[in-house]
């Protein structure tokens, strides 16, 4: 369980650094926002995807925080493990529509590949009642 909450949190962390630091450069890397347009409605974006990259960077470190040894309790644990699931199967069902109607970039795909790895492991991990 360690190390997928782990690789979990490292990847949280980095894309929170990259969206709080570079929120338009992150922006343009999804291919959402161009600079042809409103400029008001771009910086209202990057400082939205600003936002986000702090909501991820705090979601890393409370992630690494459960990853430790700390947590004995078998029934916490498993409702880590739900919470982290029912996280991910939604930020893959909102990945997925975003990527095919809306980025259709590489780095859509990549993220909804990330995504759809961490809820199989995170799955197996549920179904094996491996916490550990």
């Amino acid at each position: 369980m360690s190390s997928l909450l782990r690789f979990n949190a490292i990847l949280y962390v980095i894309l929170g650094i990259a969206f709080a630091l570079y929120g338009p450069l992150m922006m343009a890397f999804f291919g959402i926002m161009d600079t042809e347009g409103s400029a008001r409605i771009y910086w209202y974006a990057a400082s939205f995807a600003r936002m986000f990259g702090a909501s991820l960077f705090g979601f890393g470190f409370l992630i690494w925080a459960a990853s430790g040894s700390l947590l004995e309790n078998q029934v916490i644990k498993r409702n880590i493990v739900l919470a982290l699931i029912l996280g991910n199967f939604i930020a893959l069902i909102v990945a997925l529509t975003q990527q095919v109607s809306i980025w259709g970039t590489l780095s859509g795909w990549l993220l909804v590949i990330f995504i759809l790895v961490l809820l199989i492991g995170y799955g197996f991990m549920l179904i094996r009642n491996s916490w550990d």
